[in-house]
């Protein structure tokens, strides 16, 4: 192997050990945290900024080819539904009667 291409191996398997810490704190921080949108909040930004380190990783590494135009696509998918996800589940949350956090209201009629 040339030193570019090991300079290439380095900067995508950086990148990707990047993206996996920043998947495994979101997972941590939803055991950890007690309401909702903090879960919520760690969830959409750790997997949003871990998706992203770990697919900027894979073009990195692969150079350029069909499968990195697969992985854009993908990375922009996920991009637009993960945050638009946890925006419904806390909506739903609140509308079925529960404080954010975490408390169901008594609603009097």
């Amino acid at each position: 192997m040339t030193v570019l291409e090991w300079i290439r191996f380095l900067i995508g398997a950086a990148l990707m050990l990047g993206g996996s810490f920043f998947m495994i704190t979101a997972v941590i921080g939803n055991f950890r945290f007690r309401n909702a949108p903090c879960r919520m909040h760690a969830a959409g930004l750790g997997d949003t900024l871990g998706i992203l380190l770990l697919f900027v990783g894979l073009l990195i590494l692969c150079g350029l080819s069909v499968f990195t135009l697969k992985l854009i696509i993908i990375v922009l998918l996920l991009w637009m539904t993960s945050p638009v996800a946890s925006h419904m589940i806390m909506r739903m949350q609140i509308e079925n009667g529960f404080t954010p956090d975490g408390r169901k209201e008594n609603k009097k009629k």
